[in-house]
């Protein structure tokens, strides 16, 4: 009974290094169910040749992985035998190679401390929790995976030829576990390493779609400046054209955007351009637009950074009104910037109820795979100045929300 308390701190540190590889269910019965599996993992006796305690411990440690955590299948099953193959190495040197040098104290506190080392390694060296390599790339560390796992598997269930081993086969046995042991943490590393390439490579995109958004959008708000300026000239042109084609003239200069649309809705001129372009798309929908806007001077956020975030909000809410009846059709803006903090709430007709604080929902269009990178952008900007994003419904009235907290130079 003792021996059991002294491993507590082992099942502690293996149940947080599960958290910290993969995302878990909200339900107290997965963490539980993640506690029982840390718990039979880091106590189970791996003696060469037995058949009892490594086989169906791996099983239960692969179910008890696949039904908790919410990650895909690929990445649940090769991170989960990586990390299941390493920690059975570890037990089966101690339960056979080391059980003649000490006693079961020292065993129990190997254990505890290999778990503490394991997990202060996935911390600071691992792959991140929300860690996506894709399917392709999860099922090549899989195959990666397959060489120094067979050797553990192959050491422990085959059983010795003789009832004892003699000391060169415990001196083969010793080295080719050392040496899959420092390959699943090797994996592990890879695994990071190539996680945080590919999210060096997703800020790379989203950063020169945000450029090219943006550009796009000044482009257009400055034709509309361009066209009312430009008005004094065709007021001249009026005056000497022939009388019967001054009146179609004039009809097509009333019904240009520039003439008709709202200009200047708050002090930011970035806020500005975009709801100067995304007006007339709710108007042709037929989408009524309430504006709360308390913004009253230039916003000190990069323009590309404000442009993306207004202008994928609305895209968003746009597409979700035209589900619709047009009588149900309605976006209600909420935006002020008070105190070192900007705040932007979107509210518009949703079918779709999520709970508060419930992730992004994935993109509805049919080609998922070249879309969806709008709420992706989003994401990545809030986390980049330290502020809070998070989508709520109720009543059928879907909300985005986010803040994003003044750059501290710009505080000083």
């Amino acid at each position: 009974m003792l021996v059991l308390f002294f491993e507590i701190p082992a099942v502690i540190f293996h149940y947080l290094m599960i958290r910290r590889l993969f995302s878990v269910k909200r339900s107290f019965f997965a963490h539980l169910v993640l506690i029982f599996i840390s718990f039979l993992m880091v106590s189970m006796i791996i003696f060469i040749g037995d058949w009892d305690n490594l086989p169906p411990t791996f099983l239960v440690y692969l179910a008890g992985i696949q039904y908790a955590c919410t990650d895909s299948r690929a990445k649940k099953f090769a991170v989960s035998l990586m990390l299941a193959s390493t920690v059975f190495a570890w037990n089966a040197f101690l339960d056979n190679i080391l059980k003649t040098y000490g006693t079961i104290s020292s065993m129990v506190l190997l254990r505890s401390l290999f778990s503490v080392l394991l997990y202060l390694l996935v911390r600071f060296k691992g792959p991140e929790r929300e860690t996506e390599l894709g399917n392709s790339l999860w099922r090549l560390m899989l195959f990666l995976t397959l060489a120094p796992s067979g050797i553990v598997f192959s050491i422990v269930l085959i059983p010795p030829i003789e009832s004892r081993e003699p000391r060169w086969l415990l001196c083969l046995y010793s080295t080719l576990l050392f040496l899959s042991l420092l390959s699943f943490i090797g994996l592990l590393w890879a695994i990071a390493v190539l996680s945080r390439q590919q999210k060096l490579e997703r800020q790379s995109l989203h950063a020169e779609m945000n450029r090219n958004y943006y550009d796009s959008m000044k482009q257009q708000h400055f034709e509309i400046r361009r066209l009312k300026h430009d008005l004094s000239n065709h007021l001249h042109t009026i005056l000497y054209l022939p009388p019967e084609e001054k009146e179609n003239y004039i009809t097509h200069l009333l019904e240009s955007p520039g003439l008709t649309q709202k200009m200047d809705y708050c002090g930011d001129q970035t806020v500005n351009a975009v709801l100067s372009v995304k007006e007339p798309l709710m108007r042709e929908e037929n989408i009524s637009l309430r504006l709360k806007l308390d913004i009253p001077e230039q916003l000190p956020f990069q323009s590309a950074d404000i442009c993306v975030l207004f202008a994928n909000a609305l895209d968003n809410a746009i597409e979700s009104c035209c589900t619709f009846p047009k009588e149900k059709r309605f976006i209600e803006i909420t935006a002020c910037h008070q105190k070192g903090i900007l705040a932007l709430s979107v509210k518009n007709p949703a079918s779709l109820l999520l709970n508060t604080g419930s992730p992004l929902p994935s993109t509805t269009k049919s080609d998922s795979a070249n879309h969806g990178y709008g709420l992706r952008s989003m994401e990545e900007i809030v986390k980049q100045y330290q502020g809070s994003l998070e989508v709520t419904s109720a009543g059928h009235v879907f909300e985005l929300f986010l803040y994003l907290p003044e750059p501290l130079k710009n505080l000083w």
